[in-house]
This record gives structure tokens, sequence and C-alpha cells, in this order.
């Protein structure tokens, strides 16, 4: 069972036994003829505990995000429109994960690296994508395993048909301006904080928003966008600037 259908199965059983304890309310008050003491002592007594009673068995995970793609997402209408059909097929995303657990398991310390590629533009939730899945060698087996769990759980849709997952050393690097991952030979992010109006085109304007929620972000001018995946068949190397991303925070919530 995904950690969703536990959280459901949990939802369930709670308010089982919360209608089972109003019940025995009501009973409790008809036997002692509504006597407002004793049902005021047991109204406190659930109130009290309610936040036991309720409170969700999930704990947050936070860290650090960067999304590069092969499209602008900050541009011209020219940009857009020459991009919106035969661009943004591909990207990468890349996770370094603060705090948090999975399935018992912290996440705390793990890095994550997807490649994406779609049919056509991955900003078409509809379109069918492929990707590959890079978590970091230097992770033991337990917390690999509980990231692809989360993967699954919480980006399955937008990750698309996975093909493979690959233990490999990652190397995340996060300034106040600056985000860059890099992979040995296969793959190198490098992303400053965009400069406006100068790194775009005269008349650009905002086009695509992070493919996933985040607590706050920043338009990224991407200087590096380097992917050697023979699973897809495809290498690019570009190193033309270009407001193609962004680097923020996320937060999600886990069981």
């Amino acid at each position: 069972m995904t950690s969703k259908g536990i959280e459901q199965a949990v939802t369930k059983v709670r308010f089982a036994i919360l209608a089972t304890i109003f019940s025995g309310l009501q009973e409790m008050r008809l036997s002692c003829g509504g006597g407002r003491p004793i049902w005021l002592s047991i109204i406190m007594i659930i109130l009290l505990s309610g936040p036991f009673l309720f409170a969700q068995q999930r704990k947050e995970v936070t860290g650090k995000y960067i999304e590069v793609r092969s499209n602008h997402v900050y541009g011209s209408y020219c940009e857009w429109s020459g991009e919106a059909v035969t661009g943004g097929r591909e990207a990468v995303l890349a996770w370094d994960v603060e705090a948090g657990e999975c399935d018992g398991v912290s996440l705390s310390g793990a890095k994550i690296v997807a490649v994406l590629v779609g049919q056509s533009n991955l900003s078409d939730e509809s379109t069918p994508r492929r990707c590959v899945v890079l978590l970091d060698s230097a992770a033991p087996d337990s917390q690999r395993q509980a990231v692809q769990h989360l993967l699954q759980d919480h980006y399955g849709k937008l990750l698309g048909h996975l093909l493979k997952t690959y233990a490999v050393p990652i190397e995340y690097y996060w300034g106040n301006d600056q985000a860059n991952v890099r992979i040995g030979e296969l793959l190198t992010l490098s992303m400053r904080r965009a400069r406006l109006p100068e790194d775009a085109m005269r008349g650009a304007q905002h086009w695509y928003d992070p493919f996933i929620p985040l607590t706050e972000f920043t338009l990224g001018t991407t200087l590096k966008n380097s992917v050697h995946c023979e699973d897809f068949g495809l290498h690019w190397d570009v190193s033309r600037a270009g407001t193609t991303g962004y680097y923020g925070r996320f937060r999600l919530v886990s069981q």
C-alpha cells in the first residue's frame, strides 16, 4: 500500500473512532438525564484530546530545488510561439533534501536528479513522458528506496514512465544568487539569478510556472545545461544563456 493509501485508511479509522465517541456521548447524556456538568466535562475532554486524535501522522520534507527546461519560461512572444510545440520537450529537475522522512527513513541529505523527455512540450500535463532518475550513490540503500517511493507518490504524473534509476555521485551547490548540479561527465547544470531586463529579449514576459509547488523561487538564467543520457539516445550541451528555469525551496508532506 502506498503512503497515500495508508493515510486514507488511518483517516477512516479516526472518523470511525469519532463517530463511536459521539454515539457514546449521546447515550451518556440521556442516561444522566441531560446532566450538564457531566456533559460539559466530556466535551472538554474531547476538545483537549482532539489534536491528538486527528493529528495527521505526516511529516514535512523540505529542501532546495532546481529546474531547467529546453524552452524559455520567461521570454518574448516570438520565443514562446517558436518553442511552444517543438521546444520544451526536455527538462532536468533536481532536489537537495534538507529535512524530513518517508517510510520511517530519514531523507536528510538525499540528492535527486530526474531527466525528463516528453513527446511534446512538458508544460502540457497530458503529454506522455519518460524519465531517468539519478540518486546519490553516497546515500544508503534504505534512503534511496524511500526517495523512490516519495517520487512516485508525489511526482509520479510529472515524471511519467520511469526508464531506469541510477546511483551516481551527485554534487549540489547552492549560493545566494546561483545553483549548480554536477554528475561527473553525465550532467552539468549551472544557473544564476536572472538579471532583467538584460537577460531577456525586449517585450519578454512570464509564460510558465515551476513544474512543482515551491514555497519560494527565483527566476534563473541557465548558463550551462549539459546532459548525456544513453537511455534516451539524446545528448544536449547548451551554453547559451537563457531564462529557462527556476531555483528555490520546496516543501511537501510525506507519510
